[in-house]
């Protein structure tokens, strides 16, 4: 059965809230750790204030610290090994891992470049009912139009949707016609979400950063949020991801 795909951002809590997901065991962070390397699951490397990202994988891990696959661009590397705040978000059991290193040093494992960092003393895994975020295939991407000018609602943008949930969305940057920058806020946007309806709600845009792949392609997206959204939304919005993930589910079974 296929896992379902867990987007991999950036969580930020209070203190009381960090407390409910944080384990500090170094045997269970290594277990994890291992676990995921073993896997070879997908880890987002955030640096430069979390403005930038890469996609990387954890190549070993054991008391001692870590290994970490460099990145393919060479300029992104010696960013990194300059960062003093790194932050690792990968998946873990249908859960999301996030930790954090305030250095990276740049040398060779198994004769290829990777980082090295010490095991971290602590790290969040968090598997929470409500966190499920469906990320919209390319092909049959969903569309978010946007009306930059308030005054102006015949101005019109379509924006590729990467991924939504019920509490708000990504969106692609490349090749939409207006700037997504944080705290700029739009009304009265649209997403028609198919066989479920078309939600209208204000988004707030919260951050942008640019994702490498591992083919070493620049993408820029935008994480924005759903501001105070109505009830018919949510509505509409619950409906449409309960869909989806029936539908995941479905397909996964055939496999």
């Amino acid at each position: 059965m296929r896992t379902k795909e867990i987007p991999l951002k950036i969580e930020l809590f209070s203190s009381d809230e960090e407390n409910d997901y944080l384990i500090t065991n170094p045997k269970e962070i290594v277990a994890i750790l291992h676990t995921i390397a073993q896997r070879k699951s997908r880890v987002a490397l955030y640096y430069n204030e979390g403005n930038s990202m890469v996609l990387t994988m954890i190549l070993a891990a054991d008391e001692d610290g870590l290994w970490i696959d460099a990145a393919s661009n060479p300029q992104d590397n010696r960013h990194i090994e300059r960062s003093n705040r790194i932050v690792f978000v990968s998946t873990h059991n249908q859960a999301k891992v996030q930790f954090i290193a305030s250095s990276a040093t740049l040398g060779m494992y198994e004769n290829a470049p990777a980082f090295s960092l010490p095991l971290p003393r602590k790290l969040l895994r968090l598997q929470r009912r409500d966190y499920y975020r469906l990320v919209t295939p390319e092909t049959h991407a969903l569309k978010c139009i946007i009306r930059p000018v308030p005054d102006k609602a015949h101005i019109l943008h379509e924006i590729t949707v990467m991924d939504i949930s019920i509490g708000g969305v990504a969106l692609v940057c490349e090749a939409s016609g207006i700037e997504l920058q944080p705290g700029m806020v739009y009304e009265h946007c649209q997403i028609e979400l198919p066989d479920v309806g078309t939600v209208e709600t204000t988004i707030e845009v919260k951050n942008t950063f640019e994702v490498t792949d591992r083919n070493g392609n620049i993408k820029r997206r935008a994480g924005c949020v759903f501001v105070k959204p109505s009830g018919q939304t949510s509505m509409l919005l619950q409906r449409y991801v309960a869909q989806m993930q029936q539908a995941a589910i479905k397909a996964a079974e055939k496999v």
